[in-house]
């Protein structure tokens, strides 16, 4: 058996774990970083704000911040096979919508996209009003759905269920000579060590990939917000692997619609420019470039998206 035939037999059972979970009943966050030291002004306190580095590029510093590199690699991963999207949960008419607008953005975004209805689904979007049981028993029973972990402490922080919608990711790593492996528990995995070609610092020959994307989204929470929108935050969330999204981001981004601290009055109900042009520069860097070569890759792509002129209004054209 051949390793195609042994990746067809993976993804196979990486989504028949996630329908055995679904029908069984966050992306982890960074711990938020101190408020600087409040200055007492006759009774009346004043938090300075923090004052921006003008020597960090802030697109450089939201793609190191908000998407993880691979735990072998240090690249970041995407999906190398063709997107297959499947929604439950919801009214069907509502569960296929949202299911069609994943693959609009990842066809927008020059990600794989399968194109059989009866394709292999490798991104699960479940919606359920008590998110966290189903959570607690998927990383009971199919702990690989949660991604990597080294131990039952890592286990325990996956299988906590953050705000209104999480993620979690199964990642891949694959050598030079195209063995694709699993970035999953296994105490016996340094018998094996994955390696890489040495001799550069552009490229070790490795590549990450991301293999299943799960979505938990509890229904009660989300049950205000416009469809359109829950659309486009999920197929953000589930075509690029992310961390740390509780905390407002700097650049714009639809990811801000469900974060802490951000004015919800201003936040943005589709994906942004911003956000299709990370996705877009992740789905086109070289798989084998270094994670730091492909960083700049994706951050150039955003920054190029910024400098592009904003449609006039209607009224000044």
């Amino acid at each position: 058996m051949n390793w195609r035939s042994i990746r067809r037999g993976r993804l196979a059972l990486i989504a028949s774990a996630a329908l055995f979970a679904a029908g069984s009943a966050s992306a982890t966050g960074e711990p938020a970083a101190k408020a600087p030291p409040a200055a007492d002004l006759n009774g009346v306190t004043v938090i300075a704000p923090p004052k921006p580095n003008s020597l960090v590029d802030p697109t450089t510093q939201f793609v190191r911040e908000r998407l993880p590199e691979s735990t072998f690699s240090e690249q970041y991963p995407r999906f190398h096979d063709p997107i297959c999207v499947k929604v439950q949960g919801l009214p069907p008419e509502f569960d296929a919508f949202i299911a069609k607008r994943v693959v609009e953005i990842a066809t927008e975004v020059h990600a794989p996209v399968a194109t059989s209805e009866r394709c292999t689904p490798n991104v699960h979007v479940i919606f359920d009003s008590r998110p966290q049981a189903l959570l607690t028993d998927i990383a009971r029973r199919k702990d690989i759905l949660l991604g990597f972990y080294w131990n039952p402490v890592g286990l325990k922080r996956l299988a906590d269920f953050q705000g209104p919608i999480g993620a979690w990711y199964v990642t891949a790593t694959r050598d030079q000579f195209g063995e694709n492996r699993l970035e999953k528990h296994d105490p016996t995995d340094y018998l094996n060590p994955r390696v890489g070609r040495a001799g550069s610092r552009l490229s070790n020959g490795m590549g990450a990939e991301l293999e299943h994307s799960l979505i938990l989204a509890d229904a009660n929470k989300v049950a205000g917000e416009k469809i359109d929108t829950i659309a486009d935050y999920i197929a953000v969330l589930a075509l690029a692997r992310w961390q740390g999204l509780a905390r407002c981001n700097a650049i714009p981004t639809i990811l801000n619609l469900m974060a802490e601290g951000c004015d919800k009055a201003v936040a943005p109900e589709a994906a942004t420019p911003a956000d299709l042009a990370l996705l877009t520069g992740l789905y086109a860097v070289d798989a084998r470039e270094s994670g730091s070569q492909q960083r700049a890759t994706i951050a150039s792509a955003i920054r190029k998206a910024d400098a592009r002129p904003s449609p006039s209004p209607p009224g000044n054209r």
